[in-house]
């Protein structure tokens, strides 16, 4: 039963991914919450999350408590006397201390903000692959939608193909049309079959990568749905370009974490000084033991009560520790860590001139890819049109085949131009959200995931 239950459980998994389909938003937000690399991430954070509470703790006073129990055999001391003794005795001995440090070049109080502003590094660091992974998937998104509709096209040139051909042959049979035009239309028939085949197989890579950054279980995936969004004009974005980078730096979780990676570096210069500073600590401790070779003047063995405080024995002390030469190895740290902290100084400015640079070319490269999309637009109309006007001048005998296929070929050119051209546009179009800070995947969804759905169902 348990086996029968499992294949039709697969049964209705594969049906319902082959059923529904996927828009954008639930592709990025099963990535987020499903990708490997995005969990990992996750962990990281988590283990930032807890050296920042341990360097916290670390202030605190450490304690430790020690019990040990023993059977003396032979010649030993008398713990009691300490006479040598041959009799056999038992001994307990109990022992707890305590130790702090007070002050130590306040190097403790700046490692709580050097571990506090790598936690916040390490959260940055996963809100921007969390970003830069919606990314991703958007842009595995839309190559599905291109590779599907570049299908749909080369199919559509197909079928035309396919009537040319059926055309051409009754045209040769009944002497309108030479054999040498059958030979070009079959070849071209052939070279477009293949042109599919190809096509269908970059459709089902480009699948696969979508599938792999969704993380998928078992392989399965559904077709995407194509939201319908036309390019349209954006002309005061590159004079608004600057502005833009000022707001989306001061939110940047890729500019902030550069800026929580200095702030850290800077703490570990402050670290390093600290070894400067002599260091003082307190320590103290209570110690006591039971021995049954203790005896009072009657023969007995004194009770534990009475031993534990007979033996009790209390410490406390102070320790001044003062560095005076350490083989410059303090100096030589300290100028390590200056040296990294320039260095993370390097990357933030780094870091921000690659946002700003990546938000100049984004901002200008959507306008023209909107200026190419009304272009291609146009070329699109005109080779359908010439291609209608030279099926009719092949068909009474004006032009010959290949002038009738060298239009038919700029025409499925012009249409998968313009396909690239408007998913571009439409790919650059989300960039320039997320840098005017919407999170287009973070918009309530109406419908939840195909996988959801099934899940909710059983």
């Amino acid at each position: 039963m348990r086996i029968i239950f499992s294949i039709l459980l697969l049964f209705l998994t594969v049906a319902a991914f082959a059923q529904e389909s996927w828009t954008l938003n639930q592709c990025i937000n099963y990535g987020l919450k499903n990708n490997l690399t995005q969990q990992s991430f996750d962990l990281s954070e988590k283990s930032a999350r807890v050296d920042a509470t341990q360097s916290k703790l670390n202030l605190l006073p450490s304690v430790s408590a020690s019990v040990s129990a023993a059977m003396n055999f032979g010649r030993s001391v008398d713990p009691t006397t300490n006479d040598v003794t041959t009799t056999e005795y038992f001994e307990n001995y109990n022992y707890i201390s305590s130790s702090m440090t007070l002050f130590q070049g306040f190097i403790k109080l700046n490692r709580i903000s050097y571990r506090k502003f790598l936690m916040q590094a390490a959260k940055l660091k996963r809100l921007y692959n969390q970003d830069d992974l919606a990314f991703e998937i958007l842009t595995d998104y839309y190559n599905v939608i291109y590779y599907q509709g570049v299908v749909g096209i080369s199919k559509e040139q197909l079928e035309l193909s396919e009537f040319n051909l059926k055309k051409t042959e009754a045209q040769i049979e009944t002497g309108i049309k030479a054999k040498t035009d059958m030979a070009e239309m079959q070849a071209t028939y052939e070279q477009e079959k293949l042109s599919l085949i190809q096509s269908e197989n970059k459709l089902e890579e480009a699948k696969l990568k979508l599938i792999q950054q969704m993380n998928l279980p078992g392989g399965k995936f559904v077709e995407v749905a194509n939201e319908e969004e036309k390019p349209v004009a954006m002309p005061n974005l590159p004079s608004a370009a600057d502005s833009l980078f000022v707001s989306f730096a001061r939110k940047s979780p890729y500019v902030k974490m550069a800026e929580a990676q200095l702030n850290a570096a800077s703490k570990s210069v402050s670290i390093a000084r600290g070894s400067y500073f002599p260091s003082i600590s307190l320590s103290a401790s209570v110690s006591t033991g039971y021995y049954n070779s203790d005896k009072d003047e009657r023969g007995n063995i004194v009770s534990m009560h009475d031993q534990f405080e007979k033996n009790k024995n209390q410490y406390i002390g102070a320790t001044l520790s003062i560095p005076i030469f350490g083989k410059n190895e303090v100096r030589s740290e300290v100028k390590k860590a200056k040296l990294e902290r320039d260095q993370a100084q390097i990357e933030l400015d780094t870091y921000r001139q690659t946002v700003y640079y990546e938000l100049m070319n984004n901002a200008r490269e959507l306008q023209s890819l909107y200026r190419e999309y009304v272009q291609t637009q146009k070329q699109v109309e005109a080779n359908d049109l010439a291609y209608q006007v030279a099926q009719r001048k092949y068909d009474e005998g004006l032009i010959d085949v290949i002038e009738l296929l060298t239009v038919k070929s700029r025409l499925t050119e012009s249409k998968s131009n313009l396909l690239s051209a408007e998913l571009q546009w439409r790919i650059k179009d989300k960039i320039i959200d997320f840098y005017k800070g919407i999170r287009f995947w973070e918009e309530p969804e109406t419908k939840d995931t195909p996988l959801k759905e099934k899940e909710r169902e059983n």
